[in-house]
């Protein structure tokens, strides 16, 4: 551990569900560790550990820093505060070390810096999110991000970068590149699939389907929703695709399409801002957002194309899974990390 470096707790939600950020979480704390950091993983409830990943990540629990937060984000309705502060007087009021450092995700709202005295970086990973838990029209006396107690914030696209730095021009903001997972690999073998990810406008990707299903099965096409998969289920489905179509909107960054191309597949879709710095029209068709029509031709024509010479769409896959590897890869996330860990920590 490095000589004199506090205790740093990832504060993360307990989801059994594939979520990217929560993936980041947890990679961010292994990180930390592998590099002298002493980090550890905080969920609320004992036991607890995402599991439709690979992980040995440390973990502790502090139900008591996630009731402060339940009480400060029902302030306005007294039922569930005199609910919460029954609750408080019930199991461990244990919090962290004062001398400890806590990374929020962006999710958890404008009152964070009020929970305890430690000092705090925020993980932003999607800047459409910040304000989320904000009240509505009403103004904030004092945002996290202007906050002496924070020390800085990690942001993973130059759109959350602009987005953040033209709102809070006096905060410390650190951009990183995350780097795709190694599970996800180039194949050239690709099959006439369509994957997708359901969770995302579904609406839009319904009428996809609906409009093309017909035509595309008489072509030998087949859609594949991606749904409640771990991270090997998601890379092998991407790995045999020749297709993947993004429904992303409002990401900071958008981790399903930059997957899809580590593992060779032709991109179609929404960049959903955070991702127009990978959308690069030589190996992907960015489409413009909510326009259905425009995205059903573009489908079509790359599938038409496949089947007349596949070695034209496998080449731009090719492409693409060699901008992820050079731009997104593992050292360079790890790289930035510590870089802004130890600019922030002084270390």
């Amino acid at each position: 551990m490095k000589k004199n470096s506090p205790k740093i707790y990832v504060v993360c939600p307990e989801e059994k569900c594939p979520v990217g950020g929560v993936k980041q979480l947890y990679r961010l704390v292994d990180i930390l560790n592998r590099n002298d950091y002493n980090a550890s993983i905080i969920h609320k409830n004992k036991g607890f550990r995402v599991n439709w990943f690979e992980n040995n990540t440390p973990i502790e629990y502090f139900p008591a820093l996630f009731k402060k937060m339940d009480r400060l984000n029902s302030k306005k309705n007294w039922k569930n505060k005199l609910k919460h502060t029954i609750k408080s007087k019930l199991g461990s009021k244990k919090l962290p070390e004062n001398d400890s450092i806590l990374v929020f995700p962006e999710v958890y709202g404008p009152f964070i810096h009020t929970l305890v005295t430690n000092q705090l970086i925020i993980f932003n990973q999607n800047c459409y999110y910040t304000f989320n838990r904000f009240p509505n029209y009403e103004s904030v006396k004092e945002s996290p991000y202007e906050s002496k107690k924070v020390i800085g914030t990690l942001v993973v696209s130059d759109d959350s970068y602009q987005y953040l730095k033209y709102t809070y021009q006096a905060a410390n903001i650190y951009r990183i590149h995350l780097g795709i997972s190694e599970t996800f690999t180039f194949s050239e073998e690709k099959e006439k699939t369509i994957a997708f990810m359901p969770r995302k406008l579904s609406e839009d990707s319904s009428q996809i389907f609906h409009i093309l299903n017909k035509k595309l099965t008489n072509l030998g096409w087949k859609f594949i929703g991606i749904n409640n998969k771990s991270e090997k289920e998601v890379a092998e489905i991407l790995r045999k695709s020749a297709i993947f179509l993004s429904f992303n909107y409002n990401e900071g960054f958008g981790l399903p399409p930059a997957e899809a191309m580590k593992s060779g597949c032709y991109v179609i879709g929404y960049a959903g801002n955070g991702g127009k710095e990978y959308f690069k029209e030589e190996f992907s068709s960015r489409i413009l957002d909510r326009d259905i029509i425009s995205f059903a031709k573009e489908l079509e024509k790359t599938c038409l194309t496949f089947n007349e010479s596949p070695h034209l769409i496998i080449n731009k896959g090719r492409k693409a899974h060699q901008f992820i590897t050079e731009n997104y890869n593992l050292r360079k996330e790890e790289n930035d990390i510590i870089t802004a860990f130890n600019a922030m920590i002084k270390k």
